[in-house]
Order: structure tokens, then sequence, then C-alpha cells
């Protein structure tokens, strides 16, 4: 992909951070990207693994970009504590990029920082562990802000292609400008960077809450073209009546991360209808790179609630599922297929193992137009301020913490923890805990105490006796 970037090496630019007042062309962003490569290979090693806590600035971009000139795979970490640490118990990676305010877990010395960077380079006190698959360039965490260890394994070949279909379908060219709202070390965050670099347009970095005035503030004085957001960011402006034609420079609106209602799908058609801006609703997943399906904006109004058609290069299709009579499974193949998952350093060694396949794990049908629409998922994960969040991993940090057996469900746009507990807690208490956790306000926890959990004949926990419960009130 870097290759691709440098063919618009020139004048125009590429990244805009207004909050320190820095703008990059591309010939003065690919300059620092190669300054900054030989540094960081110095510190990883050959093919040596380096984590870098990815902010909304420049520095962290120049760093990211130059991890992949140098052929050096980069997971890219949320800069937190908590997740940092615990992937990089599973990972040991030899070179850690962090920002000032953050730092390394044991086991880490320097912490020096670049001329141009606020980023600090830490390297590992144990040394290399052996060099990566020949093919690995980028791993992105499965299950939001968990902090679970399990990795997607993305190859080069994954981020181009998935880069430049975007590009294609969304008509992404050099006069294009993106608004970053969304975080960059989250596969739709990272997507828009990707695609609008590749397309040799220009991305406004700020860290300002999309809620912020602050935000507008920007968009309108750098003329973003473009807003990308996630459900519960559609919900919030909503209600906060935001209409596209207050900001003339918008020219088309994206939502991924899950399922919109389909009232709230109308209500934005309709708004960007009227104000000339396109809105793309759009289906991915990480393990995807980023995107599967989009509906063209012109025949939206038609297919609310659809996932749409596949994007360019890949196909969708149907499959059967195992012990699920009429059901049947999402299936997408592509160039943009992961290589495979990671849940300990050794998986970094292995190939592709998908073969450009995903079995993406949602029920889905098809129309007579071959719109595809998702009716539920196999397996046990929630989408959460539009990150994907194991809902196993919830339950065992709260069964660890607390004397409680917990089983945690899907809420749609908030996680219900049901608790059987064999001492005086209250819900509050779990809430408050669920919701640091998860990195999420608590208000998007629903914690019910119960006297005992429903239970299958088998022992397990009965989820489908607590989502029925759920239904019926």
């Amino acid at each position: 992909m870097i290759d691709r970037i440098r063919r618009h090496h020139g004048p125009n630019v590429a990244l805009v951070e207004p909050g320190r007042g820095l703008e990059l062309t591309y010939a003065e962003l690919l300059d620092r990207v190669d300054q900054a490569a030989p540094r960081i290979a110095a510190a990883a090693g050959e093919r040596g693994v380096v984590f870098l806590a990815m902010e909304p600035q420049v520095d962290a971009v120049v760093l990211y970009l130059a991890c992949l000139a140098a052929r050096l795979p980069v997971c890219l970490v949320e800069p937190r504590s908590g997740p940092l640490v615990r992937t990089a118990a599973a990972y040991a990676p030899p070179a850690m990029l962090l920002p000032p305010w953050l730092e390394p877990p044991p086991g880490y010395g320097g912490g020096e920082a670049s001329p141009d960077s606020v980023y600090r380079l830490w390297r590992s006190e144990r040394g290399a562990l052996g060099p990566a698959h020949p093919d690995l360039a980028l791993m992105l965490t499965t299950s939001g802000s968990t902090g679970s260890p399990k990795l997607v394994r993305l190859s080069s070949r994954n981020l181009e292609s998935n880069a430049v279909a975007i590009a294609e379908y969304l008509g992404l060219s050099p006069d294009e400008r993106a608004i970053q709202s969304l975080p960059t070390h989250y596969s739709y965050g990272l997507s828009v960077l990707h695609s609008h670099l590749v397309a040799g347009g220009s991305v406004v970095l700020t860290a300002d809450s999309f809620m912020r005035r602050e935000f507008w503030t920007i968009v309108d004085a750098h003329r973003c073209t473009s807003f990308a957001g996630v459900p519960y960011m559609y919900e919030t402006l909503l209600r906060l009546r935001f209409m596209p034609d207050r900001h003339p420079s918008l020219r088309t609106l994206t939502q991924a991360g899950g399922p919109l209602r389909p009232d709230l799908i109308a209500a934005f058609h309709e708004r960007s209808v009227a104000a000339g801006v396109r809105f793309f609703v759009m289906y991915g997943q990480t393990e995807a790179t980023a995107r599967i399906a989009y509906v063209p904006p012109e025949r939206l109004a038609t297919k609310i609630g659809s996932i749409g058609i596949a994007i360019p290069g890949g196909t969708l299709s149907l499959a059967p599922v195992e012990g699920m009579e009429d059901a049947q499974e999402l299936v997408y193949a592509g160039p943009n297929v992961m290589m495979g998952y990671a849940e300990a350093r050794q998986d970094l060694t292995l190939g592709d193992v998908q073969l450009g396949v995903l079995r993406t794990g949602d029920l889905g049908r098809a129309d007579a137009d071959g719109y595809f629409f998702v009716a539920g998922r196999l397996t046990r994960f929630a989408k959460l301020f539009g990150r994907r969040v194991s809902l196993e991993d919830v339950e065992r940090e709260m069964e660890s913490s607390f004397p409680v057996r917990a089983a945690a469900l899907d809420g749609g746009d908030r996680i219900l923890i049901h608790v059987e507990s064999a001492a005086p807690i209250g819900a509050e208490v779990l809430v408050i805990h669920a919701a640091r956790f998860l990195g999420v306000p608590p208000k998007w926890i629903d914690v019910r105490l119960a006297a005992s959990l429903p239970l299958t004949s088998s022992g397990k926990k009965n989820y489908r006796a607590l989502e029925a419960l759920e239904r019926n009130g």
C-alpha cells in the first residue's frame, strides 16, 4: 500500500492536524516516513513486531506508514494501559511506539523521541523472539477495547485491495478531504485513512468528539468533504438535530460498525438527499480488513435494512449452517480477507490459512435483486460504539473480579449482563466495573440481578432462555 501512496508524491496536502497547526503535503509526509523507517527497523530487528498506540495525530500516522515502508509487522493498540499490557504479554513485541503520557509494560527501556515526533520508541530488554511471516503487515484486535490478545493478521495485499475498493465505490479523488471522526486503531477508522491516502486525498486529524462544537468548526474551516460514523454516532446526531446542509463542504456520509435502525437510515437518507449529500450504509468486519458490502445511495430508499452488495473485487454468497434448518451463513470471498487469527506470539509466523474466504458468523438472506440482509449472529459477539466486543470476555472479567456468575447478551445498543451473585453486590458497582473494562459510559451497560441463571440440561448457561426473558419483559 505504501507504494501506491508514493504515487501521489508532490504538493497535494495529505494530512492536517489543526490542534498543532500542522499540514503535510504528500512529499513532506513521505520524507518523514523515510526518515523514521530505519530508526524503527534498527530497534525492532528484521521482521520484528512493532506495537503502535495510535492517536489521531500526524506523528502516529507517520510512524504507522514508516512501519509499512520498513516491512515491519505493526500492531495497532488502543492507547490505554490495560489493553496495551494484556496484548503485549501475549506477543512480547521487540519495539513499541507510544505517546509520551503512556508508559510501556515492564521490561521495556529507552523511551527516546525523535526530533520531529512526540512519540517515544521503547525497546524490549528481552530482545527479538524471531521474525514474523514475510506477508504479515498489520495486526488489529478483534474485540474492541476488551484487550483480548486475539488479533486479526492482515497482509499488505489485504490493506491495499480494500483501500482501493473503498476508494472506487465511494468515488474518492485527490480533492476529497475526510475528517477523522473514528479512532485510527479501529478498522473502520483506519479504512478512512487508507482509502483517502491511496486516492491522493487528505485527512484532517482531531481528538475533538463529534459531539463538540469545535469538531464541526474544524469540518467547516478545513472544508471536509466526508464524515464517517457508527450507529451510536448517528443516533446522537439525530438527537442533536444534525443537518448536513449546515456544512456546505460535506459531500458524503458513511455508516458502518453495526446495524443502524431503519428509521435512522430513512431519516439520514432524507436529509442527505435534501442537502445533495450521498449517504452510504456499509457492512464490514476487521477480518476482511474493513469493508465487505455497501448500499449504493441511489438504491438506499428501496433497500433500507440491507447491507447491500459486495465491494469491488469481492463476492457474497450464502452457505448452509450445520444443525440449523432454513438458516444460511453469509460468506465473503475477496483479496481483503485476512491471513487468519493470532492468539500467541508463535501464530505470527503462520501464513494465509483463510485463502481469501471468510465465513462471517452472520446469518443472512438475499433478495431478488441480489442485495443481502443480515438476520442474526452465530457467534457471541456484540457491537458497542462501533467496536466488536466479545461477550465471553465480559463474562470472564465479571466472574474473575466478583463472586458472581454472569451471562452477557447483545442488547443492540448496549451490553446486558445477567448476574447471579453469592454476595450482596449492588448493580451499580457491577455497571461501573463493566463500563471501565470496556472503556464506555456506564449508561451503555445494563445489569440484571437474579437469584439464579437459567441452565441447559448439560448445566451450561441458557442464553436462549435469557433472550426470551428479555423479549417478554
